[in-house]
């Protein structure tokens, strides 16, 4: 039996037999130890979750019921520096892609898709542009992404480089307030969000898992989120008429209209883009909506105009029925 992206796998039948969502760790090529946690479906279809920016691999438990009622199996990781990762000296976007890449390898998966929010997006589209033969669709949930391109020269790099200075301090320090004081901090995100989120907050559950995840990410310290953060804002250089992946955008309507218009100009720019965008939703919109969301990557698997799903479903014998995914087993 060969190896199958689609399939059950060795990392599989682990899966099945651990706590759903504990902490796995793997090692890199470089000997950096990556920590993730898988949920969902455990045969279902690869998605390799990428979390928003001061967030951390326990961000995927919120999709856990709906990927496993869809039939997708979802691999959340830590960025370097994050929750339960190793810390990486050279901290990139194109690195966090090849630790994806080496992750996708580690369990087997040819190919997957990517479910990623807030600042992660920059990374997702980066590793679909590294690996276009092995992503199916990225799907980006409230993805914030700064503009493309963007001015070089040594001024600009120096001013960046020192803005980027100064929002790692500025970041650390919020990040040791939000673990002496979970609650105030909690308080204090909640001032900053729409009327749709904040009435979400009220809700203890979601609010304790917030807590729950935020403390996550800063288990080993400030420094790892801080520098992410600080990458998120930097130019992203791409060439996106080379992502002929369905993308799907989402975006809550009260979110601010400077960031619908930079979406919609990247989705009006991707090849296969889309922006969906949920009107009298916040920044936190996908809590209601993740059955939209998965059928929507329900319908992107039934798309056989896709170049990976093609030669996915003549190598691997890919089948789908009205509920769920699922795969024959090739011999």
């Amino acid at each position: 039996m060969t190896s199958h992206s689609l399939t059950q796998s060795r990392s599989d039948t682990r899966s099945a037999h651990s706590e759903r969502g504990a902490a796995q760790r793997f090692n890199l090529n470089d000997g950096r130890q990556l920590a993730y946690a898988e949920y969902g479906a455990v045969r279902g279809f690869p998605l390799l979750y990428v979390h928003d920016s001061g967030s951390s691999r326990l961000e995927a438990a919120f999709f856990d019921v709906e990927a496993r009622r869809k039939g997708f199996r979802l691999v959340a990781l830590d960025r370097p520096g994050v929750g339960e990762s190793d810390p990486h000296a050279a901290f990139t976007r194109e690195s966090c892609a090849e630790d994806i890449l080496q992750l996708a390898d580690h369990l087997d998966c040819d190919h997957f898709g990517i479910l990623v929010t807030g600042a992660g997006s920059g990374i997702a589209l980066v590793t679909a542009s590294m690996a276009p033969n092995r992503v199916a669709m990225v799907l980006g949930l409230s993805s914030q992404l700064p503009v493309c391109g963007g001015q070089s020269g040594l001024f600009c790099s120096l001013l960046r480089r020192l803005f980027g200075t100064f929002l790692q301090g500025t970041v650390s320090l919020r990040l040791l307030l939000r673990k002496s004081n979970p609650e105030h901090y909690i308080q204090r995100l909640r001032e900053s969000l729409s009327y749709p989120d904040r009435q979400l907050l009220e809700n203890p559950r979601i609010r304790n898992q917030l807590i729950e995840v935020g403390l996550e990410a800063v288990r080993c310290g400030a420094t790892g989120v801080s520098r992410d953060a600080v990458l998120a804002m930097t130019p992203l250089h791409l060439d996106l008429q080379k992502l002929r992946m369905p993308v799907h955008f989402w975006q809550g309507g009260c979110e601010i209209s400077t960031l619908h218009n930079s979406l919609r100009g990247i989705a009006a720019a991707l090849p296969a883009g889309t922006l969906h965008r949920l009107n009298n939703r916040g920044r936190f919109f996908f809590w209601r909506h993740t059955e939209e969301v998965f059928a929507v990557a329900h319908a992107a698997l039934r798309c056989k105009e896709s170049p990976v799903l093609a030669t996915t479903i003549r190598k691997d014998r890919f089948v789908l029925d009205d509920d769920v995914i699922s795969v024959a087993m090739a011999s």
